[in-house]
């Protein structure tokens, strides 16, 4: 049974800005270029991603996910702007993004009544679940974070509709509890695909079609970014969510502290890490070079490609295997 449709709140004026874009780190730069260029309109985005494991603002990386797996899939990991917890993005999802004005107070049901109404209204049976989520039944399709700057409000969510839900769990579920953090944490919930529940197929091409028209009706302004904002979006990609300081500088400190097998031997490993620097490294291990792997480690940046480096140092062929104890 399909929800009854939410009373719309959409505002009188709202624009949307094209982005055909799938790459998770122009999408960053490109989300954050509107936020804080279009500052007289409200405005909603629909967009998507290649697969990427997006983490929010507050959290450490290296409990999240298990970096060496993502690493060897060449699945990027891109810090985000707002809080909440870690999300995995592939292109059956699409993420959307609502700009407007507020009071100063944080609102969930204020950005995601609109959202909930337009779903409904096209035929997905959604609810509100939790402060922040948005179900069909009691399965997640959607996790939203916000960000506000001066009475401005940035909200935005993802919307599953034809998921890799497989690897969605296996990516988000298996947290590294070898790390004592105080990074936020994320919630574990069941999710399921939109495309499943809806009484009339559709592609996710007229998903999204319908839900932008929902959203911002034909007769409010459809934008293209110029030339020159394009340029600005990519240097924002390439100076802030390409680089080490934003991805892992921003890292909360965390120990680090392992023990397991290593080329059929124990291993122990404990390290510490600020501000992305690793300090106090210690690799007690029959196998390994315990001096060399602390000279190595110590002083450090917290770099997935620096610690393979290391491990391709420490352990020759074995490199991947030690890269799985270490991060």
């Amino acid at each position: 049974m399909i929800c009854a449709p939410q009373e719309r709140q959409v505002p009188a004026a709202m624009l949307t800005i094209q982005n055909v874009s799938h790459d998770p780190f122009y999408n960053q730069a490109f989300e954050e270029f509107v936020f804080q260029t279009f500052t007289d309109d409200d405005v909603f985005l629909l967009w998507q991603n290649s697969p990427a494991v997006i983490v929010g603002s507050y959290q450490n990386i290296c409990h999240e996910v298990q970096i060496g797996a993502l690493r060897r899939k060449g699945i990027p990991v891109v810090r985000r702007i707002s809080g909440g917890g870690t999300v995995y993005h592939d292109l059956g999802n699409v993420n959307y993004t609502y700009i407007t004005q507020t009071n100063g107070a944080v609102d969930y049901d204020a950005a995601l009544g609109p959202v909930i109404a337009a779903l409904n209204a096209i035929g997905v049976p959604a609810r509100k679940d939790r402060v922040c989520d948005i179900a069909i039944g009691d399965q997640k399709i959607s996790g939203s974070a916000q960000r506000m700057v001066g009475g401005r409000l940035l909200h935005h969510g993802t919307l599953l509709f034809s998921s890799d839900l497989t690897a969605l769990e296996r990516i988000t579920h298996q947290k590294n509890d070898c790390v004592q953090s105080k990074g936020t944490q994320s919630a574990i919930c069941t999710v399921t695909n939109i495309r499943d529940h809806l009484t009339v197929p559709m592609t996710i091409e007229a998903f999204q079609a319908n839900l932008l028209d929902q959203m911002v009706p034909p007769d409010q302004p459809r934008m293209t970014l110029t030339p020159e904002q394009e340029s600005e979006v990519c240097r924002l990609r390439d100076e802030k969510y390409r680089s080490w300081d934003w991805t892992w500088g921003k890292t909360p400190a965390f120990t680090y502290d392992r023990s397991g097998i290593f080329a059929g031997v124990p291993i122990h490993v404990t390290y510490r890490a600020k501000h992305g620097i690793i300090s106090d490294a210690v690799l007690d291990c029959a196998v390994l070079d315990g001096s060399l792997a602390a000279r190595s480690l110590n002083g450090a940046r917290l770099d997935p490609d620096v610690f393979a480096a290391i491990c391709r140092r420490l352990a020759g062929g074995a490199a991947d295997e030690l890269l799985d104890l270490l991060l």
